[in-house]
């Protein structure tokens, strides 16, 4: 058997020195001792270490146990030992580059705002929420035929339907307007399209002026909805129907298979049109136009006739001077006689376009001042009360050379028959001297 080697002498004096005696003692802390495994740890530069035996350190018991780790070498220690003093002798980090924090005065402000703007999103959403009862409850009146809606009842401004620019329906709404003005009466005249159905479910009109036809057609198809929302204050002045054709076209019986030009269909004066060659059993090819496009294009041939519906004399032909335009005749009979009255056109009223004596003979058709029914006691009623009050004091401003001449035509007492009058009209015009009262068809 071989023997075991003795110890080589240089290693005491190597452990004696305090560089050996670290070193050693690294070594012993690598095996084992008390069944445990040791753990290696890299001592601090500055700390100097009392002879020992060796460093133990328990593993924890809920953890898996330690590994044995390699020695570092000197030149890792080394590095390790530079990179700790350079640690140590840094400086500390500057207080202002830390993450701000916000101090209690900060937070104080920032609760306050937040509380403030929880109040007013409280406040939006009470009020979003009040306005739509408001106007959920208008609808429900309106559709039960009570008062119309709150909004409306409180303005005192009156409004007046006119139907399209630059007509006699415009220019005679227009004259009411001014005439309940010169009263110091807030009222007010609009153009658009007007219908007794769009009368009767428009927020903030109160008045229109309504072509006979469509109140005739109405009553025939027994349209109780209409009959009970709508009255009317008074038949006003009647409007002729001009037909103005090229030449070739005599008669008006020529003109079916024709193109027309007509106004556009959802105004009064377009449904009339359309609704006169519908009851005449005549069908046009009506085309939508302004009037001074559907002139231009007359004189150029591109169109057969235009048909123009208003007072005479109408503005867009009071002046017309194209060489082969004239105005043509329309027979009053057949249907035509359940809604239209019989009319002439004279040389005296478009000398440029009646080129007979005798005149043209054609149709009309009346106009009818309708309310908007309202309940008694009403703002709307008063409104109501006070334009019907001054119409009938003061109508004889409406006779004179500024106002357009049809007013002169207007008879007060006429009957609309199939509609009610406005209880209060009915009631001044029975105080009234020896009311003459005429009738429509």
């Amino acid at each position: 058997m071989n023997e075991r080697p003795a110890p080589r002498k240089g290693i005491p004096r190597l452990v004696a020195t305090l560089p050996g005696l670290a070193l050693f003692l690294s070594l012993l802390s690598l095996a084992p001792v008390g069944g445990a495994q040791a753990q290696y740890i890299p001592p601090p530069p500055s700390q100097t270490f009392a002879p020992a035996q060796g460093v133990t350190t328990p593993a924890p018991e809920a953890t898996a146990p330690a590994t044995t780790t390699r020695s570092k070498s000197a030149r890792a220690r080394k590095r390790d030992a530079e990179t700790a003093a350079a640690a140590e002798a840094a400086p500390a980090e500057p207080r202002k580059a830390r993450a701000h924090r916000m101090t209690r005065a900060e937070k104080r402000a920032a609760a306050r705002q937040a509380r403030a703007e929880a109040r007013a999103e409280a406040r939006a959403a009470a009020t979003a929420k009040k306005k739509s009862r408001v106007t959920k409850g208008a609808a429900t009146q309106d559709e039960e035929g009570d008062t119309p809606a709150p909004a409306t009842q409180t303005s005192s401004k009156l409004t007046i339907l006119g139907g399209q620019p630059q007509t006699t329906l415009a220019r005679g709404a227009q004259e009411l307007a001014d005439l309940m003005k010169a009263a110091n009466l807030d009222a007010e005249a609009k153009t658009g399209p007007v219908s007794i159905a769009q009368l009767s479910e428009t927020d903030g009109a109160d008045l229109a002026i309504v072509q006979s036809d469509t109140l005739e057609e109405a009553r025939r198809d027994a349209n109780a909805g209409l009959q009970r929302k709508l009255t009317f204050i008074a038949r006003l002045f009647n409007q002729e129907i001009h037909i103005v054709a090229r030449p070739g076209v005599k008669t008006f019986a020529e003109l079916d298979g024709r193109t027309i030009a007509t106004s556009a269909l959802d105004t009064p004066e377009g449904r009339t049109a359309a609704k006169l060659f519908e009851r005449a059993g005549i069908h046009p090819r009506l085309l939508e136009m302004e009037p001074a496009i559907a002139l231009a294009r007359l004189g150029r041939g591109e169109i057969d006739a235009a048909i123009f519906i208003g007072g005479k004399p109408a503005p867009a032909l009071a002046d017309l001077s194209i060489a082969g335009l004239k105005l043509i005749s329309i027979p009053y009979k057949g249907a035509l006689q359940d809604f239209y009255y019989p009319a002439q056109i004279t040389k005296a009223d478009y000398p440029n376009l009646v080129s007979s004596e005798k005149g043209v003979d054609t149709v009309a058709i009346s106009t009818v001042l309708m309310a908007l029914e309202a309940k008694p006691g009403s703002p709307r009623y008063k409104k109501l009360t006070q334009f019907t009050q001054t119409f009938f004091e003061r109508f004889g401003a409406l006779r004179d050379a500024a106002h357009h001449p049809k007013w002169r035509e207007v008879n007060l007492a006429a009957d609309v028959p199939g509609w009610r009058r406005f209880q209060p009209a009915q009631k001044w015009l029975d105080n009234a001297p020896a009311p003459r009262v005429s009738s429509m068809k």
